[in-house]
């Protein structure tokens, strides 16, 4: 089956669909301090976007522009199904368009890091968590 990608479009998020791309991250297994989203998107409403597929929401990212000099990247997520189709490519690129080659920072995941370095990102520090 092919995918017209034609229509696919990357927008910036409501707050509903924040809520969203927060729930996808969880189901990930990610901590995306729910507490803190409404001061994420205070700080930067236009840095949250998210990705339709005949308006379907299939991908999220987040581009928090607090300065020139400090933008982080997170929430970055394709839901599985249409995962390794291009549609995560096109969102990380629609980011990346608000911030104009200024630097940024982001918590990246294991399977992805070759992914960032395509990007120009570097590895500046390792963490590891623990569930019991």
């Amino acid at each position: 089956m092919s995918i017209n990608q034609d229509n696919f479009i990357v927008r910036p998020m409501t707050l509903a669909d924040l809520k969203l791309a927060i729930s996808w991250a969880d189901n990930e297994g990610w901590n995306p301090g729910i507490d803190d989203v409404n001061n994420f998107y205070v700080a930067d409403p236009q840095g949250f976007l998210i990705g339709e597929l005949n308006g379907e929401p299939i991908s999220c990212i987040s581009v928090v522009r607090y300065s020139q000099n400090f933008n982080f990247i997170g929430i970055y997520i394709v839901k599985p199904e249409w995962r390794k189709k291009g549609f995560g490519l096109k969102t990380w690129q629609e980011a990346f368009k608000l911030i104009n080659h200024q630097s940024a920072a982001l918590d990246g995941v294991l399977e992805q890091v070759n992914t960032y370095r395509k990007s120009g990102f570097k590895t500046s520090h390792s963490h590891l968590r623990y569930q019991g």
